[in-house]
């Protein structure tokens, strides 16, 4: 899988609290992504501290890295966050998210997944994995609350051959607002 990304930090601030990872480990492919609470130093603080725990944990089950940044965020003022894991022989992804971390998929099968209200490091809700199939070719896009969900009905701009920087790049400027903006997309 190739993986590009987009993020920014909220006018005039000079850090961002969004922020994401990609990893692929063989035929294993994991995408994250962070929103720290509120904005500035200390959301970006406890973004970090849920990257470095994602990048750790990252072979665990989805639940099972969430509950491990959980505790390991709760002196921080916490996180909303989306995991989103392919395993590309099998052909299936699995995400599980908290917080209003936002997924799209661009897929040959329907996968619309949700995030469950709560915070992580915080208040942690009981969550569900979803499950959909995985096809080369499928588009995945994991983003923060800095954009707006209106692209999701842009077929001009979802349906291009692009690499995945540059869709998320024109996401990001098509339909972002003024806050931290962070957008994922592999394929």
């Amino acid at each position: 899988m190739k993986a590009g990304v987009y993020s920014r930090a909220k006018h005039e601030r000079g850090v961002s609290g969004d922020a994401c990872i990609f990893k692929q480990d063989g035929d294993m492919a994991l995408l994250a992504l962070v929103d720290g609470l509120g904005s500035g130093e200390e959301a970006a603080k406890a973004a970090r501290i849920a990257i470095e725990n994602i990048e750790k944990d990252r072979a665990l089950p989805l639940g099972e890295i969430l509950q491990h940044c959980h505790l390991a965020l709760r002196t921080t003022r916490g996180v909303v966050l989306g995991l989103l894991r392919v395993d590309l022989p099998a052909g299936k992804m699995r995400y599980a998210g908290v917080g209003n971390v936002g997924v799209r998929a661009i897929a040959r099968e329907p996968f619309r997944p949700i995030s469950y209200n709560g915070i992580v490091g915080y208040r942690l809700p009981r969550f569900q994995e979803f499950v959909g199939n995985y096809h080369e070719g499928d588009v995945l896009i994991l983003y923060s609350d800095g954009i707006d969900t209106r692209f999701h009905s842009d077929e001009t701009l979802l349906y291009r051959e692009e690499e995945p920087a540059i869709l998320a790049e024109a996401i990001a400027l098509r339909y972002g607002k003024d806050d931290d903006i962070c957008v994922l997309v592999a394929r």
